[in-house]
């Protein structure tokens, strides 16, 4: 049986960690962009292109100093898109090295669990071949005030985020995340349901 894989995304504060961690509670191989990027930031070959673009002054010991880069890259859209890439590329290299472990240990005994689930954030960082893009989605209201809690970022930053995130319109399942968890679980177990029968 060949695996499958489906990306979950959605806005800040939306769900799509949420919906990740309870697809894993059932059995399910799930990955998560954001982690891939924090081992990408650590890699030496990253530094150097971060020292190629921006200079010495914004990595120190090896270490990229964000903070300094934020209020770099951010002022600036061209500089932004390149220092982004560099992560977007390391991602996806990361990103397809993980799926084909996880392809290859796949067993056709796992009862249905052949569907690898990648939680991505920014859903047009690089082109891949989904096979179902599941969107998580909850009102502004609601995603500013769980992330907030959750990050304890200002309102302010928060708002920059959501303007610049791309929400993804061409999906294949949507889920509207304004209830309680057993209402965003029930709609998963539907969508499982409804994948496996296709």
């Amino acid at each position: 049986m060949t695996s499958k894989v489906i990306a979950v995304t959605g806005g800040i504060g939306s769900g799509k960690s949420e919906t990740v961690r309870y697809l894993r509670t059932l059995g399910y191989n799930a990955l998560d962009c954001d982690v891939l990027a924090r081992e990408v930031s650590l890699r030496p070959e990253t530094a150097e292109k971060v020292v190629k673009l921006l200079g010495d002054g914004f990595v120190a010991g090896g270490r990229l100093d964000r903070k300094k880069i934020r209020g770099k890259v951010f002022a600036d859209e061209a500089l932004l898109s390149q220092y982004n890439k560099i992560f977007f590329d390391g991602v996806k290299t990361l990103l397809d090295e993980r799926l084909s472990v996880l392809k290859e240990n796949f067993k056709p005994n796992d009862s249905g669990k052949n569907i690898i689930f990648v939680e991505i954030s920014v859903f047009d960082a690089f082109d891949y071949p989904w096979d179902g893009v599941w969107l998580v989605e909850s009102n502004l209201q609601t995603r500013l005030n769980r992330a907030q809690k959750r990050d304890g970022v200002s309102l302010e930053s928060l708002n920059d985020i959501v303007k610049r995130q791309n929400i993804c319109d061409n999906y294949t399942v949507k889920f509207t995340n304004d209830g309680d968890l057993q209402s965003l679980y029930a709609q998963i177990d539907l969508a499982l349901i409804n994948f496996m029968s296709i």
